[in-house]
């Protein structure tokens, strides 16, 4: 089926993650919750957000793993509104919960430079869309970086506030912008940290931004010509959370388009495009 396509369509309103707003079901039908499994007594804890890009891959960050490399390690929690940490229980439909047969970090990752902060997981046994599962969208080649300024949106079950000990229960989604890279790599901002592989979002004055527990989640932004949501970018770190002149790091998957399909192959990546 197509990509990008949410289920159910929020009711305009409060459109105020930090400074978000719990989802709707089925707002986001690719967010994946990525939970360390711990075989001693089979509990689930949410660790990172990842994004379906087929029945057979996930698109996650490469950090999120650096600790637990080993795929036994963790379970996938697709279709989910709601995400209990610490869980033994099984999933309830229409969530579904997958093993994790490869883990494949990005062979330039740099962990202290967050470089390269990408990782693709493949999902075993495939996962089915349904009415609650659905893949995201890729940007397409053309595309180049994402457009500045445009507004976009960021979901993740990560803390509600920076200073926080468990995520969110139900999944947040929240509005953010995208922030030109020359402001953000400002002497007042990041101060040239970022790097060119990188996009960044959030709002000047704070407020309003991704958390621990969020990373590997998606960024994205709606193409406006397909009327589709295409994910921009993966939510790889930050200094803090919300603060003033310390926006989010994303990852941009535009510029690792040929990586991606060098994993799962040219037609997989092809299907994970919009149509145009």
């Amino acid at each position: 089926g197509a990509c990008g396509l949410r289920f159910r369509q929020n009711l305009p309103g409060s459109v105020r993650v930090i400074g978000g707003q719990a989802s709707a079901p089925g707002s986001w039908p690719w967010m994946v919750s990525i939970q360390v499994f711990t075989h001693h007594n089979s509990r689930r804890y949410h660790k990172c957000g990842g994004v379906l890009l087929n029945p057979d891959w996930v698109l996650s960050a490469a950090h999120c793993f650096k600790d637990k490399d080993e795929a036994d390690q963790w379970r996938l929690i697709f279709g989910a509104r709601e995400v209990l940490s610490g869980s033994n229980a099984p999933v309830k439909l229409p969530a579904e919960e997958r093993f994790v047969e490869k883990i494949i970090v990005h062979e330039k990752y740099d962990d202290r430079l967050k470089k390269n902060d990408i990782t693709l997981l493949k999902i075993t046994p495939p996962v089915s869309c349904g009415s609650f599962i659905g893949q995201a969208c890729l940007p397409p080649f053309k595309a180049g970086p994402p457009t500045i300024p445009q507004a976009c949106w960021v979901a993740g079950w990560g803390f509600l506030r920076e200073t926080g000990t468990q995520p969110a229960s139900l999944l947040q989604e929240a509005r953010v912008v995208l922030i030109d890279l020359e402001l953000c790599n400002s002497t007042e901002w990041y101060n040239g940290r970022i790097s060119a592989t990188s996009v960044c979002a959030g709002y000047p004055e704070g407020k309003v931004d991704t958390c621990q527990g969020d990373s590997g989640g998606p960024l994205m932004c709606k193409d406006t010509v397909e009327n589709v949501y295409v994910v921009v970018g993966i939510t790889s770190w930050g200094v803090g959370c919300a603060r003033a002149k310390r926006p989010g790091v994303y990852t941009s998957t535009w510029h690792y388009l040929d990586w991606i399909a060098s994993k799962i192959g040219p037609s997989a990546l092809h299907s994970a495009q919009p149509a145009s």
